[in-house]
């Protein structure tokens, strides 16, 4: 009733849609997020929210809306064009697709990775038959074939969910902990995989290769279902599991080789003898050592500046970890002469009063020089505000 009313009884489809799994064997998530009524919209509740929360709740309820409205449609045009140069003959084809109804797209578009790089097809001229096309330009171009693209969060996951491997509450936790543990590093929004990641792929594929394998994983996810409906018993199904893994675990202890990880070279000098510095990794994870070592037995941790001064010396913050329960802090760059230091990532927008620092406390943040007191979400806002002439 919504949609006829609000954009006409064309944009309603021949019957409700109703969506089912895309995969077999995908796992369900939780129970979608959705407004409790069409009719809030979110205009209506912009005044209730805070920004984040209102584009947030933007984004829900145009797609639950556009969910159940009609499929967009296209009108696609090809074209083939004959030319000839000599005796040689070519063949080239144009396509190009326009909208000719919107559909659900008259609430809600999709951003789109092509579209965002500019590969949109633009329009074709109005062509007939036989027309004679004039060579205005010739744009002579070599291409190579291309290695599939790396991984991004979301085609990952997609690759997850085709796999039957994991499930909505799992994927969170398995792109952190392929990062954590330097199994690939993040460049541009694709995954690119580091030399720990190769390494520990060859191991786990020589000494585990059930256990690596995509439909191994698959038919665990579904052991587990069959468990949680009662339709196996839960304790002879992961026995038949362990027997066969624990043998596995300690074949692996006696054969699997020792690696140690090449150290990663840096622009740091030895301020004890002058030799470069270079990245290992300890029981505590990374830091930085000689390279003339065992000769040199010069370390520290990694320091990590955060681009933010320090609102006691002027020096720039660091970022650092205690010594036995390895916490995150920030402390200044000029330790032990300047013991300013916080738990919490000093926030890079300065008081609004007084210029000063200001430390995240929850929702808020506090200024560290003077007594202000404000909203993080409206401090942000004002920092992305343009600045007049």
């Amino acid at each position: 009733e919504y949609i006829a009313n609000k954009f006409g009884k064309n944009h309603l489809p021949d019957s409700a849609r109703i969506f089912k799994k895309k995969v077999k064997g995908a796992q369900e998530a939780h129970e979608a997020i959705r407004p409790t009524s069409v009719h809030r919209e979110p205009a209506a509740m912009k005044s209730h929210l805070t920004p984040d929360q209102f584009k947030v709740y933007d984004l829900v309820w145009k797609r639950m809306v556009a969910s159940q409205m009609a499929a967009a449609l296209f009108d696609s045009t090809t074209v083939d064009i004959l030319a000839a140069s000599g005796k040689n003959k070519y063949l080239f084809r144009a396509t190009s697709s326009t909208l000719a109804f919107p559909g659900f797209l008259a609430l809600y578009s999709e951003g789109r990775d092509e579209e965002e790089n500019g590969d949109r097809k633009s329009a074709l001229p109005e062509l007939a038959q036989g027309d004679a096309l004039d060579l205005v330009k010739l744009f002579p171009e070599q291409h190579f074939t291309k290695p599939p693209p790396r991984y991004t969060e979301a085609t990952l996951i997609k690759a997850l969910e085709e796999n039957g491997i994991g499930r909505p509450s799992t994927y969170a936790p398995i792109l952190s902990t392929i990062q954590d543990r330097e199994y690939v590093d993040k460049e541009k929004g694709q995954f690119k995989p580091k030399e720990m990641g190769f390494v520990v792929t060859d191991l786990m594929a020589d000494h585990f290769p059930e256990i690596v394998d995509t439909g191994f994983t698959a038919r665990m996810e579904e052991k587990l279902d069959e468990i949680s409906t009662g339709e196996i018993e839960w304790v002879p199904a992961l026995k038949a599991f362990y027997d066969v893994f624990a043998v596995e675990v300690d074949k692996a202890y006696t054969d699997m080789p020792k690696v140690k990880a090449a150290a990663e070279p840096t622009d740091e000098v030895c301020e004890k003898c002058g030799n470069p510095m270079v990245i290992k990794r300890g029981r505590y994870g990374r830091f930085l050592a000689c390279s003339n070592f065992p000769a040199c037995k010069n370390a520290r941790p990694i320091r990590t500046e955060i681009d933010i001064n320090c609102p006691k010396c002027g020096g720039k913050l660091v970022e650092r970890r205690t010594n036995k329960r390895k916490r995150t802090f920030y402390g200044c760059s000029n330790y032990p002469d300047c013991d300013f230091a916080t738990w919490e990532k000093p926030l890079s927008v300065p008081c609004p009063e007084c210029g000063g620092l200001l430390i995240p406390k929850g929702e808020m943040a506090k200024c560290a020089k003077c007594k202000y007191q404000g909203s993080i979400e409206e401090l942000k806002e004002k920092e992305k505000e343009p600045v007049p002439a």
